[in-house]
């Protein structure tokens, strides 16, 4: 293979161009489990707030998924070569768009945890002063009562 033939061939090297059953497929078991995970966040257990980013979530990476089967299955490079390159911008858009989500969920999700170490904290205290209160235990003699 001559260097001529080598530069022609690279462009091709990036470029993934699926059959469009392939993608339907792929987007179909997607959307099943997407469908799942949504009806699993309705339960009572899962707080709002997380309830609300992880929600959307599934939408923007439904759409982000929708997009890159539409760019690797539907849309052909050679002919449609502007929606094919605003088609894969959106998919890197709705990327970052994810990442900012799981950001902001993993902080959340740290927020809530703390929150919870502190209740749990405060009752083990409350819990230890009580138990010392019964058996007579740090008593002041005067019966003065703490301040904190």
């Amino acid at each position: 293979m001559n260097s001529l033939t080598a530069i022609q061939v690279l462009p091709c090297l990036g470029q993934t161009h699926l059959p469009a059953w392939t993608t339907c497929v792929a987007l179909a078991v997607a959307a099943v489990a997407g469908g799942w995970y949504w009806r699993r966040l309705r339960r009572g257990s899962v707080p709002m707030i997380r309830r609300r980013l992880r929600r959307a979530s599934l939408v923007i990476g439904g759409g982000v998924l929708v997009a890159a089967a539409a760019a690797t299955g539907w849309l052909d490079p050679a002919v449609h070569q502007v929606p094919y390159i605003v088609t894969w911008a959106g998919v890197v858009l709705g990327l970052l768009v994810l990442v900012i989500l799981s950001l902001i969920d993993a902080v959340v999700s740290i927020r809530m945890h703390q929150r919870s170490l502190d209740r749990r904290l405060v009752r083990d205290a409350l819990r230890i002063r009580s138990a010392m209160d019964r058996e007579g235990i740090g008593s002041r003699a005067d019966g003065e009562a703490d301040d904190a």
